[in-house]
C-alpha cells in the first residue's frame, strides 16, 4: 500500500490556479466553437479563436472547462472574450478567497512564533540581568560585610552595629563630600574613620526608620520626627525605632517618606563633618533669611533719611538759603 502525502493547503490551491497552457486553453475554445454557433459580426473566425484563448490562458485548464461547459449550458451562441474572462474571473475568485485566508492565517502565525521568540530571548535576556544583577549584590553584600568587619577591627564598640553598613548602602550613595571632595563613606569605615563610623549608624537608622513608614508600621509625623532625632540624639532615636519596628502593619501608614524627611538628613552630614549644599542646610538658610531682614531694615532706614534730607533741603530753600537764627535753633 501506497502512503500519500496530502499537499499543504497553500500548495493545493496554489496547484490550483497554475494557469493553462496555450494548447489547454486553444483546446478550450475548440469544445466552446464546436458547440455554439460564432455570432456572424465576426468577420475571421479563426483569429478570434486565437485571440480568445491567448487572453484565456492566465487561467487554470479546470476553470476554462467548467468556463466552457457553463456558457454551453447558458448561451445560444459562442460568448464574446470579454464575457469569457468575467465567467473564468467568477469561477477563480473562491481560490483567490482561500488562498488569501490562508496568507493571512500563515502571517498571524509567523506573527505568534515571532512573538514567542522574541518573548524567549527577552525572558532570557531577563533572566541573564537577573542573575548578573544577583551576582553583583552578592558581590557588594560581601564587600559590605569584610567593610563591617574591618570596621569593628579599627574601631571597637564605636563601630557600627552589625547589619548597619548594608542598611546605611541602602540608603545612601557611597560618595559623599567631605572637605570639597568626593570620597567613600565606605572606604573611610575600613580604613576606621570615626566619622564614616557615626554616619553609618545614623544613615542606618534612617534606612530602619523609612522602611518602618513602608511597611505602615509609623506615620509620616513619626517618620520626620525620628528623622530630626537622629542628628540630635542618635541614641534616642535608636529607642524609637526599636519600638516602631514590632508593629503591626497599617496600610494607611504605608507609603514613601516625606520630602522633609530626606531634608532632615542633611543634618545628620552636617554633624558628620560632610559638606551640605547652602540651600539644605538649615543654620545658613536662617542665617541668610537673618541678614535679608538686617539688609531690608536698612533700606527702610536710608528712605527715612532720604525724606528727612529731602525736608531740610526744601526749608532751607524755603529760608533763601539762610541758617535759622540762633533763638530759632535753641
Amino acid at each position: 500500500m501506497t502512503n500519500v502525502i496530502p499537499l499543504d493547503p497553500k500548495k493545493r490551491i496554489l496547484a490550483s490556479l497554475r494557469p493553462a497552457s496555450l494548447s489547454e486553453a486553444q483546446a478550450a475554445v475548440a469544445v466552446l466553437a464546436k458547440a455554439l454557433p460564432i455570432m456572424p459580426s465576426i468577420q475571421d473566425p479563426p483569429a478570434f479563436k486565437g485571440i480568445m484563448a491567448e487572453f484565456l490562458a492566465p487561467y487554470p485548464a479546470d476553470v476554462l472547462m467548467e468556463a466552457v461547459n457553463q456558457a454551453i449550458e447558458d448561451l445560444k451562441h459562442m460568448p464574446s472574450i470579454h464575457e469569457m474572462v468575467e465567467l473564468c474571473k467568477r469561477l477563480v475568485v473562491p481560490r483567490h478567497a482561500e488562498l488569501r485566508r490562508l496568507e493571512q492565517a500563515e502571517n498571524e502565525e509567523q506573527q505568534k512564533q515571532r512573538e514567542a521568540d522574541e518573548r524567549a530571548v527577552e525572558a532570557e535576556r531577563e533572566a541573564q540581568r537577573a542573575a548578573e544583577d544577583e551576582a553583583r549584590r552578592q558581590a557588594q553584600s560581601r564587600w559590605l560585610q569584610r567593610v563591617e568587619a574591618r570596621a569593628r577591627e579599627c574601631l571597637g564598640d564605636a563601630a557600627p552595629l552589625p547589619g548597619d553598613v548594608a542598611l546605611a548602602d541602602g540608603i545612601s550613595q557611597s560618595l559623599v563630600s567631605r572637605g570639597g571632595s568626593r570620597i567613600s563613606w565606605q572606604a573611610a569605615l575600613e580604613r576606621g574613620e570615626p566619622w564614616a563610623a557615626k554616619f553609618c549608624r545614623q544613615m542606618a537608622l534612617a534606612e530602619r526608620t523609612r522602611r518602618a513608614l513602608e511597611q505602615g508600621r509609623i506615620s509620616w509625623t513619626e517618620c520626620l520626627a525620628i528623622g530630626k532625632l537622629i542628628s540630635r540624639d542618635e541614641a534616642a532615636a535608636r529607642s524609637e525605632v526599636e519600638k516602631a519596628e514590632p508593629r503591626d502593619a497599617r496600610r494607611r501608614y504605608a507609603g514613601p517618606p516625606p520630602e522633609s524627611f530626606w531634608s532632615a538628613l542633611w543634618k545628620v552630614h552636617k554633624t558628620c563633618g560632610l559638606d551640605v549644599p547652602r540651600s539644605k542646610d538649615d543654620d545658613a538658610v536662617a542665617a541668610a533669611v537673618e541678614n535679608l531682614k538686617h539688609l531690608t531694615g536698612l533700606a527702610e532706614l536710608a528712605d527715612v533719611r532720604e525724606i528727612l534730607d529731602r525736608k531740610q533741603q526744601e526749608a532751607w530753600e524755603a529760608r533763601g538759603g539762610r541758617l535759622k537764627p540762633a533763638r530759632e535753633q535753641q
